[in-house]
């Protein structure tokens, strides 16, 4: 891909011309038939245009021409864009996406979208665990959606040219509406992915998960341990049959993601945990960042500190360089790591992306870091949503507002968009724009989403003052 990359910052200029602005704004309007005249164009890029009406033809000449000045600026073979970048509907919702953006907003940094990039849907409250770590406090259903109100959800999702949708709970798979709903998503050709404990992943389920369009999915493993994954999960005996349903994905062919959420006490197994994702076949392996927020409140204590956090990341990176399989984390700091360690080698890009390179670089500070109501957001089960999952800040509900509205309106989503106004180091981070600090950290921390995040060593002295006053509460518990 290199080979093909030129000058970003060409690109940047020229995508912020005002005649290519417009003519993004004309392009991602819709048609008289209904819809997107951009679609229309990719569809048949490089194609001949015998199926389109001449009027048609003559009208999106001006935007054909944008797009090849624009691939020749990159140096992208037009086969490239033909078949990697056009060839499905799901990159082509993401390529109209980003001509909304820069419409409306222009090539910013990191850029800003006029519509995420993923959803993450806590499907239902509903969970056969009692996790001690649970953002959402899961358990007991609780004012949820009906079908079709889920169903009017994904066509809310598909208007605003979502291109990825995660599920998430609770345990999703526990819910009947489950498969009705992602079978509507997947019929849209929006990707699709889903977080699970495990438990429920018998052979069938995989057939039906990967018959029903999921492409990815993410199971929560905690540690090469079985003792240690059943305290932290809250059942007896549930480690065996995570790694046997991890098994039966991997066998059905799904793409499997390992993903354990890194506290104190599973750090020193990681690469443990690494090693056994290997031998169980799975593609990626994601470390959570263990957020004190829901249930997590309670062992709040058991948080890495900024050292131990740069421990983790110097884990991952290594793990990462020997190139067995995708390495993530929902650490925004991972892809600060990436730079410090080797600018021209692999970075962390985003939440599921990871490049090589001078490309990688610009990627990454487009689009990479914290993405909490900047490349995505929440819905949680009754329609209300959040920025992040971690995050239990509502800032709209879909049964009263527009997804689009909720997403483009909302005061919180334009705050957490602008990382100049991050507060401590943050704010002033050479690598604010490839991190700029968990937000849901911030929040959790000092109920301020545009605070600092705690964890990272260039805000070592939140951190410690956090410690201190913690010691100095429970001094006075004791001393009551």
């Amino acid at each position: 891909m290199e080979q093909y990359f030129m000058n970003p910052e060409k690109a940047r200029r020229y995508l912020n011309l005002r005649v290519v602005r417009f003519l993004f704004r004309w392009v991602t309007s819709a048609s008289s038939h209904g819809a997107v005249k951009l679609e229309r164009i990719l569809l048949f890029y490089g194609k001949r245009k015998d199926g389109l009406p001449f009027s048609e033809r003559v009208s999106f000449f001006p935007i054909y021409m944008v797009i090849e000045i624009l691939r020749l600026l990159l140096r992208w073979k037009r086969e490239y864009l033909m078949n990697e970048i056009f060839g499905s509907r799901n990159i082509r919702r993401v390529t109209i996406n980003l001509a909304r953006s820069i419409a409306r907003y222009g090539a910013t940094q990191p850029q800003v979208f006029a519509g995420p990039l993923l959803v993450v849907w806590n499907f239902t409250n509903r969970c056969n665990l009692k996790c001690r770590h649970c953002y959402q406090n899961a358990g007991q259903a609780s004012r949820e959606m009906s079908l079709e109100e889920r169903l009017s959800v994904i066509e809310e999702l598909d208007k605003n040219f979502v291109p990825t949708l995660a599920f998430s709970g609770g345990e999703p798979l526990i819910d009947p509406d489950f498969f009705p709903v992602a079978e509507r998503a997947a019929s849209k050709e929006i990707y699709l992915s889903v977080a699970t404990n495990g438990v429920l992943l018998t052979e069938d389920m995989c057939k039906r998960l990967k018959d029903s369009g999921i492409g990815y999915v993410e199971v929560s493993l905690d540690s090469s341990f079985p003792e240690y994954h059943d305290f932290f999960r809250g059942i007896p005996g549930l480690w065996k049959k995570t790694v046997e349903g991890i098994e039966n994905a991997v066998k059905a062919g799904l793409m499997v993601g390992l993903a354990p959420t890194v506290t104190r006490d599973n750090l020193n197994d990681l690469r443990n945990l690494y090693k056994l994702a290997q031998d169980l076949g799975v593609h990626r392996f994601y470390a959570f960042n263990f957020i004190p927020t829901g249930r997590g409140k309670v062992i709040e204590e058991r948080d890495l500190s900024p050292e131990e956090r740069e421990g983790m990341l110097e884990v991952l990176y290594e793990c990462l360089m020997e190139k067995k399989m995708a390495v993530f984390s929902t650490s925004p700091q991972f892809g600060r790591k990436c730079l410090e360690k080797d600018p021209q080698s692999l970075v962390i890009t985003g939440h599921y992306s990871v490049s090589e390179g001078t490309l990688a670089r610009v990627a990454a500070e487009y689009i990479g870091g914290c993405g909490a109501g900047r490349v995505y957001c929440a819905i949680q089960p009754d329609g209300t949503v959040t920025p992040c999952v971690f995050m239990p800040i509502p800032v709209g509900h879909l049964k009263e507002e527009s997804f689009e509205a909720i997403w483009n309106d909302s005061s919180v989503m334009q705050e957490l968009r602008d990382r100049k106004r991050y507060k401590a180091h943050c704010g002033i981070c050479e690598y604010r724009s490839v991190c700029g600090g968990c937000r849901a950290r911030a929040y959790a921390y000092f109920s301020d989403y545009l605070g600092p995040d705690p964890g990272c060593k260039l805000n070592r002295g939140f951190w410690e003052e956090r410690q201190r006053r913690s010691c100095q509460s429970h001094s006075a518990g004791i001393a009551v």
